[in-house]
């Protein structure tokens, strides 16, 4: 018999949010470097010619025929801070990307077992002959299991997560692979 179990759309929904956040923060910091800090460089360099001119009795009429607060900057922004925009609009922006392509791949990841083998969530499929241990030290706390295999002398291990994948299939497959390597110990 086949067990499969799916990611959970909570853990879709959090991975996506993750990156859709990272991508609005991108916008955030594109907007401040284009227009947000060059417009309050504007205001800011307008106030100060009114006060060093001495024509800061002047300003509230000024600014408001402009559409401006009349209250003015507390500063202005450096080419530094402006081009620091730009800089962390790329830094989220490549982590908005990396995280929404890692949510890509895994979205429609299974962990599979039928009554030979497990399949594991990159598609690799190992027989239970040939898992050779299971760390299952963090599996109470955290749901979270290490299958450790040897396929042709290539070693490999997978993990098993009752939180990214339904939890009754995923704890069926894990039951399923203890009965097998505990079967196998116990014929030794």
């Amino acid at each position: 018999m086949t067990i499969i179990a799916r990611v959970t759309p909570i853990w879709k929904k959090q991975k996506l949010f993750v990156g859709v956040f990272l991508l609005a923060f991108t916008a955030w910091f594109c907007w401040d470097g284009a227009v947000g800090f060059p417009r309050t460089n504007e205001r800011y360099n307008r106030w100060r010619e009114f006060r060093d001119t001495g024509k800061l009795d002047e300003w509230p009429a000024y600014a408001k025929s402009r559409g401006w607060k009349t209250q003015p900057p507390d500063h202005g922004y450096t080419d530094m801070q402006v081009r620091g925009q730009y800089l962390w609009a790329s830094l989220t922006g490549v982590s908005s990307l990396l995280v929404l392509i890692y949510w890509l791949q895994q979205i429609r990841r299974t962990l599979q077992c039928d009554d030979e083998a497990v399949t594991t969530p990159a598609g690799t499929r190992v027989p239970y002959s040939a898992i050779t241990g299971l760390g299952l030290k963090k599996w109470d706390s955290k749901g979270l299991a290490t299958v450790r295999f040897e396929i042709g002398g290539r070693k490999g291990e997978f993990l098993v997560d009752d939180y990214k994948f339904e939890a009754e299939p995923t704890r069926e497959i894990l039951d399923t692979i203890k009965r097998h390597l505990e079967g196998r110990q116990a014929g030794k």
